[in-house]
């Protein structure tokens, strides 16, 4: 019922944007009256240097290469309310990006600090560039987490438990449960405060430790996080998926590689997160060139074997600082998604920003770690042909 619903919204979302052009609206731009704005990013943790993203807006009209990079600019660091130090530049960034309609390739300016601070400051960054409105962002570096325990099972399910695809799944037939999945219950505790407070989950494989192949890219795990009510709110959901679903149940929520919620069901600062992962090997798959046809220009690669490998799993609680909780809920989205496709005809959304009189999110964080030693792959997924 679910595929046949999505089916149906996807051909009426298909037939209202064929119709737009039949009722089209001429609409003047008004470039000339434009100011740039300042942009300013960065996540601040305590004990390490604070480094600072500073660029300008622009139209999507600009072509030019350096129509973001802003020069001469001045970046002054406050530190409980004390000024301590101007930063410096130390490199400019290439940005490649895309939005729901226009890609982009900016560059931005990168100032670091010479002081770390230290949980519980309070963080104050003031930014000026000549014709430009000066800003300003301040954040609060939270006190850190803990994890206490971290207990592991693994169990085996007929279906995947995590599938992000658009396509259906056809469904496993050979009557065995065939997908390996790991429930994890982690016990933390976090600081009393008398406040929200907002905490990330993400788990990284450790790919930097298969010694036979130093340089993989790392690696993030989806979350299974439907056994537990305090992901909940955390949820990111899209206008569509609640169409789709009928906003009656967590089916049909999308799993990311990363958990938000906050402390609102925590007893005496305790709590015992329970999700899951899946897919926590790492495959490496070898390929060779294959020699080429006559008249064919492009080279082809052939896969010789995969390998599989059981690095660490490392686990980072992460507390966030509030503004940057309202940041990360807005989730990333394929721009080529249904949902994505949906929000260029809905009414239009205002990102998050605690920039005053700019644009950005300057945020700060404290992070613990654990870690998951892997059993050696099954003897059948050692090394597959």
């Amino acid at each position: 019922m679910t595929k046949t619903i999505h089916t149906y919204l996807s051909i009426l979302l298909a037939g209202i944007l064929l119709s737009l052009p039949a009722c089209e609206k001429e609409i003047k731009l008004d470039t000339g009256n434009y100011t740039p704005r300042i942009v300013m990013n960065g996540i601040i943790s305590p004990d390490s240097l604070i480094e600072i993203s500073l660029s300008k807006s622009f139209l999507y009209t600009d072509t030019l290469l350096d129509r973001s990079l802003l020069e001469d600019a001045s970046l002054t660091l406050f530190i409980n309310g004390e000024k301590r130090e101007t930063m410096r530049m130390v490199r400019v960034d290439t940005v490649h990006g895309r939005d729901r309609l226009f890609g982009y390739t900016a560059l931005k300016s990168i100032y670091r600090s010479t002081l770390r601070p230290e949980t519980g400051d309070k963080i104050r960054i003031e930014a000026s560039a000549e014709k430009l409105y000066p800003v300003w962002a301040e954040t609060t570096i939270p006190t850190p987490p803990q994890i206490h325990r971290v207990d592991t099972a693994t169990f085996f399910t007929y279906n995947p438990i995590i599938n992000n695809d658009d396509h259906s799944y056809s469904g496993n037939t050979s009557g065995e449960p065939l997908f390996r999945n790991m429930r994890i219950k982690m016990t933390v505790s976090e600081s009393s405060t008398g406040t929200n407070r907002y905490f990330r989950l993400r788990l990284r494989l450790m790919s930097e430790k298969i010694e036979e192949y130093p340089d993989l890219p790392e690696r993030y795990l989806f979350i299974y996080t439907n056994d537990d009510p305090i992901f909940e709110e955390g949820y990111r959901n899209s206008l569509l998926e609640d169409l789709i679903s009928g906003n009656s149940s967590l089916e049909g929520i999308k799993h990311f590689n990363s958990a938000l919620f906050s402390n609102k069901l925590f007893r005496d600062n305790n709590y015992t997160l329970d999700f899951s992962i899946t897919d926590y090997y790492y495959f490496h798959t070898t390929y060779e060139e294959k020699e080429n046809d006559p008249g064919w220009v492009y080279p082809i690669y052939v896969p010789v074997k995969t390998e599989v490998f059981n690095p660490p799993i490392e686990v980072m609680f992460t507390a966030i600082s509030p503004e940057l909780y309202s940041y990360f809920r807005e989730g990333d989205y394929d721009p080529s998604s249904d949902e994505e496709a949906f929000k260029i005809i809905s009414e239009p959304e205002i990102t998050f920003s605690n920039v005053h009189n700019g644009i950005g999110v300057v945020g700060s964080v404290s992070t613990a770690k654990a870690y998951i030693n892997l059993p050696p792959p099954p003897e059948e997924e050692n090394s597959i042909p």
